[in-house]
């Protein structure tokens, strides 16, 4: 009747309304995106051609893949216990369900509309980064922030990483499939987009930017001829180890010292303490030696507004801060090295700043941190590299002891929380989270068939982009399947949604033509 009244046309344009306030949202604001979600299904209650979406749903199998594993969620209730967090789950992954569902429905009729959307969403995107990196750098706001995670004003950091290396995919691929001299705008928004992954210390979003480049030229690289495919993956492999070679050797860079052999009071007269735990290093020196804390404290407290035994600004033991920031520039750990920390240097130190290095923008400041990390993997806590090896480690342990039917739907941070107890785990309560791993997580919700179907699910639409060279659908499945490694992406809201959204606009068939 509806469809009577109003039209084909009006229905056609609601819908692609849902969708672009969708690809609005999703960057933005989880209003904006609830809104678009709602009114992407009312259209299609208010059409109501239901012959026609469900004849769409039956020949799309890459939608019904996806269906089951969504079913496998309600499955995996039979199992568990815990139906508070299961239905909460279950609240996050209906996005996963009903997103693709309506699109496939309903598909997009041109890849015009498609192209739209696209750039709609990376308009989105670039304006809200610009908002976040000029809020961070205090162009606007008095607000003073001491942590690079407080770049993202508009959800998760990790995140919203990942929707600026999905942003750099869709800049590329236009930037190299549209024959009109209007792309070269693409030019700067994909700089930009590097620009802010590199700025924004995201490993995920530095290693999904990195595999879309990389298989990017690969791609462009074989289909121009095999040599020169091939001599790109090798000149890429090369790029790659670089990077790795920098990073593991630098472990290596220790000063052995022989602590009977230290000087044992300050230049003003003060006995230095005993050398305890020589192997902590920073930058290759051991941070406890050196150490005059009865200076040390009188002459922080004699500068600086936070007091020498309370937390930094990240809520770190502030002395800790500073003896290993004052180890970072080769300074002894005395009142007379400290005379020589400048304003700069004391504003780093409350701001949670632990070494010289990570004052550096970019990427060199995030591999310090890493390399920090690995010289002194002691307390996970508060790295996120050592924790995510903590929850490897225990989830491996869920698994091997439920590795057939998994724990359930709402049983996962049970588990966990069960398991670290068992293991008395260094972590502390607030650190003892859940896998940081999507592969290890759906085994250990649903057993090894929930593995299979969750990577099946993946690899049919690799394989099935791949078969008809769609680039720009398979840059985005390295995003997904490559983040899936390192994060629980679709245990998250926003997540979910980046996921549901770009695997629902590259199910219908014919989305995108391979370029001629």
């Amino acid at each position: 009747m509806l469809n009577r009244i109003f039209g084909k046309k009006f229905h056609d344009y609601f819908h692609l309304f849902g969708i672009s306030a969708f690809s609005i949202g999703l960057p933005s604001s989880k209003i904006i995106l609830s809104i678009g979600t709602t009114l992407i299904l009312l259209n299609l209650l208010l059409e109501a051609d239901y012959r026609k979406y469900w004849r769409n749903i039956r020949n799309n199998r890459l939608f019904l893949i996806l269906a089951a594993y969504f079913t496998m969620h309600l499955i995996g209730l039979l199992w568990t216990e815990n139906f508070v967090y299961a239905f909460q789950d279950l609240r996050i992954k209906l996005t996963i369900f009903l997103i693709p569902l309506a699109i496939v429905s309903k598909p997009l009729e041109s890849e015009k509309q498609l192209r739209n959307i696209l750039f709609l969403f990376c308009a989105t995107l670039v304006f809200t980064s610009f908002v976040n990196f000029a809020a961070y750098q205090q162009w606007f706001g008095t607000k003073n922030y001491s942590d690079i995670r407080a770049l993202s004003l508009f959800g998760s950091h990790i995140r919203y990483g990942i929707l600026i290396a999905m942003g750099a995919a869709i800049s590329l691929f236009y930037l190299w499939k549209l024959e009109s001299a209007k792309k070269w705008f693409l030019i700067p928004v994909l700089m930009w987009f590097c620009f802010y992954t590199y700025y924004s210390q995201i490993i995920s979003g530095l290693l999904a930017l990195v595999l879309i480049l990389f298989t990017f030229l690969i791609f462009v690289g074989f289909k121009k001829s095999k040599r020169l495919g091939y001599s790109i993956v090798v000149l890429l492999f090369l790029l790659l180890a670089l990077p790795s070679y920098y990073l593991f050797m630098s472990l290596s860079e220790q000063t052995k010292i022989d602590v009977s052999k230290l000087e044992t009071v300050t230049p003003f007269g003060n006995p230095y303490a005993r050398a305890a735990n020589p192997n902590t290093y920073v930058n290759g020196t051991p941070i406890f030696t050196y150490l005059c804390e009865e200076e040390l404290k009188k002459s922080w407290n004699n500068r600086s507004s936070l007091n020498y035994d309370s937390l930094d600004n990240r809520k770190q033991p502030l002395r800790i801060t500073l003896i290993r920031y004052m180890t970072s520039k080769g300074l002894r750990k005395d009142g007379y090295d400290f005379q020589k920390l400048t304003a700069k240097d004391i504003r780093f130190i409350e701001n949670g700043i632990a070494s010289i290095q990570e004052t550096k923008t970019g990427f060199p400041a995030r591999f310090e941190g890493i390399k920090f990390q690995l010289n002194n993997a002691m307390d996970p806590n508060g790295h996120s590299l050592l924790q995510r090896l903590e929850f490897w480690k225990t989830g491996w342990t869920i698994i091997k002891e439920n590795w057939a039917i998994g724990v359930g739907t709402g049983d996962v941070q049970d588990a966990f929380d069960q398991q670290y107890t068992i293991e008395n785990s260094a972590l502390l309560p607030k650190n003892r989270l859940r896998a940081h791993n999507a592969y290890l997580t759906n085994w250990i919700s649903f057993g090894i068939l929930g593995l299979l179907l969750f990577i099946w699910m993946n690899v049919a639409f690799f394989i099935e982009n791949y078969k008809k060279r769609n680039i720009l659908p398979l840059l985005f499945c390295i995003v997904a399947i490559t983040t899936f490694f390192i994060e629980d992406t679709l245990e998250t809201q926003m997540g979910a949604a980046f996921f549901a959204f770009f695997y629902a606009l590259f199910l219908p068939k014919k989305a995108f033509p391979r370029k001629n």
